[in-house]
């Protein structure tokens, strides 16, 4: 079975970047994408992703509370909450749902990729060969 990645990012432009850069750094996995936690939620049931990675300001249902019903629901699965929020209380909420890691938006072009990595299954290093980290820069600034 492929491991599978679940991304849960309110801004197309973002997770449809996220998405081809997972691609990818992750050739192996199947990439799937939310705009909500209540659509995150039913696909989550249905895939069981490996890793979730999720923004905390979304329309409707929080990042936080979303992590909270995954984590009830499927234990073994792994969120990884992507945010541009960077204070304590943030990450403590995060924590406190079950996040498994917590990467800034500012920081993701470094920090993600290492952090899915140790998440997946059998996953050693990303590929980065190919991955166009400039780009996903560029949108993310533009984006955020």
């Amino acid at each position: 079975m492929r491991a599978s990645i679940l991304i849960v990012e309110d801004h197309d432009t973002l997770r449809k970047a996220l998405r081809q850069w997972l691609e990818v750094a992750f050739p192996c996995c199947y990439v799937l994408e939310a705009a909500s936690g209540e659509e995150a939620l039913p696909l989550v049931r249905a895939r069981a992703p490996h890793v979730v990675i999720m923004d905390i300001g979304l329309p409707g249902m929080s990042g936080i509370e979303a992590t909270r019903r995954i984590k009830s629901s499927l234990p073994a699965t792994h969120v990884v909450i992507l945010t541009m929020y960077e204070d304590e209380a943030s990450r403590a909420a995060a924590a406190r749902a079950g996040a498994s890691a917590y990467v800034v938006k500012r920081t993701m072009e470094i920090d993600l990729l290492p952090v899915v990595a140790t998440l997946l299954p059998g996953q050693k290093e990303p590929e980065t060969k190919n991955c166009h980290r400039k780009s996903l820069i560029r949108i993310t600034r533009a984006d955020s």
